[in-house]
């Protein structure tokens, strides 16, 4: 067995380890070389502190790692552990993680989080046995909403006004806590926006992503974060927020929430509107 920093091997290699390292897995995630550098970018993915494993000179494993700067302190980031099929279950994870912990201690970093699909047991032990404890639980909820549904026709008195999503950081109801592809680094051509009241103040933010069609109307749009303060308004305000995203020819969306925590109001919300649950995940973190 020979690790090697991702940055030493050809980026086919890397590839080659991630693709062996997720056959089987419960989201098909098997990418092209395009897909993998468009990923290592907008998640802010380290060459030079994720690793390859080889066994017999061939690619079978990859930790993908990235570091940021979160008020104040370095938080380090799994963002995908890989072993081929056939070496699973033979000790070669825990080793590992062993090396990844032992980079993230060197980069001086304050915690170490990841996010693990909620059916993935194995994995689960896997980061528990590191040192990782479960913080949150997290959904990924689906609807296409059609603009002239019921819950968006009804009369709201809260305004939207756009912001880029750097400047959500500055807000008080921003999560600089969430979920790491939920943060504003991870939003690459994202839009945001605040939901304000009458009097101004500012009682709710989304963060998102538009993809549009050919024709510039919009098929998809991708929510990363959308957070209220008024607990006990949240439905209306979460339904103001969604019918503010229609644009000119726009009579229905596809809407995808990903990582909303199950302890944030609005994902009740969305649930009482029909979104369905794809995928569960957990949030794990470790003090280092």
């Amino acid at each position: 067995m020979k690790i090697k920093r991702l940055s030493q091997c050809t980026l086919e290699e890397a590839l080659t380890a991630w693709n062996k390292g997720f056959e089987g897995y419960i989201v098909p995630i098997k990418m092209d070389l395009q897909a993998f550098v468009n990923r290592m970018i907008s998640e802010d993915l380290s060459p030079e502190k994720s690793i390859v494993v080889f066994i017999n000179g061939e690619p079978c494993g990859i930790i993908m790692n990235g570091f940021r700067e979160i008020n104040g302190r370095k938080i380090a980031w799994n963002g995908g552990t890989g072993i081929a099929p056939e070496f699973r279950g033979k000790g070669l994870s825990a080793a590992l993680m062993e090396e990844v912990i032992s980079i993230y201690r060197a980069e001086k970093a304050h915690t170490a989080v990841l996010e693990a699909i909620e059916e993935n047991e194995r994995a689960i032990r896997l980061y528990k046995k590191a040192g990782y404890v479960v913080t949150d639980h997290l959904l990924y909820l689906n609807k296409k909403l059609i603009r002239k549904e019921p819950n968006l026709l009804k009369e709201s008195h809260f305004a939207i006004k756009k912001l880029y999503p750097e400047q959500l950081q500055s807000l008080s109801i921003y999560d600089s806590r969430a979920a790491w592809q939920c943060q504003w680094q991870s939003a690459k051509n994202g839009e945001a926006a605040v939901l304000l009241n009458e009097d101004g103040k500012e009682e709710g933010c989304i963060l998102y992503k538009r993809i549009l069609e050919a024709g510039g109307r919009t098929d998809r749009i991708i929510i990363y974060q959308l957070r209220v303060t008024n607990e006990n308004d949240y439905e209306k305000m979460t339904e103001s927020i969604l019918r503010h995203l229609f644009l000119d020819g726009d009579n229905s969306i596809d809407f995808t929430a990903v990582n909303i925590s199950v302890s944030n109001p609005v994902s009740k919300a969305l649930i009482k509107m029909g979104f369905e649950k794809k995928i569960g995940q957990v949030m794990m973190e470790k003090p280092l």
